[in-house]
């Protein structure tokens, strides 16, 4: 593989060097959004089925009442819907995959930095002024990190200033 080639780390805006377990900094944090959107995600596709069922079964019963060809209908309405249940299935299954990835990334974005900025406040309170937070090239937060830094370069200036 050239360097030049795109990975997905590289299309996420992620480091190759790092393990995918540093992904999970906060993990009972980090999975609470994708829960909450799957469980969010779940009420609606089930209410959407409902419904969908509910004026399916109206239709079904009409059309079974309405022809002489009930036995062909229900073997195929039985195909389709197993069909259906097949699909739909493998889709849930891309999707539940899909969501828990997609948040867990976006929220290691997010929470990544809260590592590195609690780090540099310790530095800070223990009195190393010299100290910089650096964040990676898509974390949030990093005007919060530039502010940080100017404060710590502040202290610094101000610390010198005293010694001399």
């Amino acid at each position: 593989m050239t360097k030049q080639s795109l990975t997905i780390y590289k299309i996420l805006g992620m480091d190759e060097r790092r393990k995918a377990r540093n992904l999970l900094l906060r993990p009972s944090l980090q999975m609470k959004l994708p829960l909450y959107t799957l469980i969010l995600s779940f009420t609606f596709g089930l209410l959407a089925l409902l419904v969908f069922y509910v004026y399916f079964e109206q239709l079904y019963a009409m059309m079974l009442e309405n022809t002489t060809q009930g036995n062909y209908l229900r073997t195929a309405v039985s195909l389709q819907t197993n069909n259906f249940i097949e699909a739909a299935s493998m889709l849930l299954i891309g999707y539940i995959l899909l969501m828990v990835a997609i948040t867990t990334i976006y929220t290691h974005r997010i929470i990544g930095p809260t590592v590195a900025l609690k780090r540099h406040i310790k530095a800070l309170k223990d009195g190393l002024y010299s100290h910089r937070v650096h964040l990676r090239k898509y974390d949030e937060l990093k005007d919060m990190a530039a502010d940080l830094n100017e404060l710590a370069e502040v202290l610094e200036q101000y610390q010198n200033k005293e010694r001399d």
